[in-house]
């Protein structure tokens, strides 16, 4: 449920968003925005693929203790969004290893 309205929300704030610019470029940046959020072009995977990296980035630099129990899990799921492209998969791979082994410093 709460998925879903969070889905909600976000049309709604990307139809305001169009509605406010009002013209072409409105509507596409909220053509850009489905395309990102169902990874419909290669640009929109590699894009979605870096805004899941970069948010483990931002748990690695945070305290352990700030991390959610499923973020620990989470840390080892970032493989479905990077394995198109060899490149992505070894960034993943660093970033993946730096929060294992923040895991393992704080005894998890």
């Amino acid at each position: 449920m709460l998925k879903e309205e969070k889905r909600q929300n976000e049309i709604l704030a990307i139809e305001k968003i169009r509605d406010m610019l009002g013209n072409d470029t409105g509507q596409q940046f909220y053509d850009l925005r489905f395309k990102f959020e169902h990874k419909d072009t290669y640009e929109a995977k590699v894009a979605n693929a870096l805004d899941k990296l970069e948010v483990q980035i931002q748990h690695n630099e945070a305290a352990i203790e700030t991390w959610l129990p499923i973020e620990h899990e989470m840390t080892f799921l970032l493989g479905k969004h990077t394995d198109f492209y060899i490149v992505l998969t070894e960034l993943k791979n660093l970033i993946e290893a730096e929060g294992a082994e923040k895991l393992r410093q704080a005894g998890f």
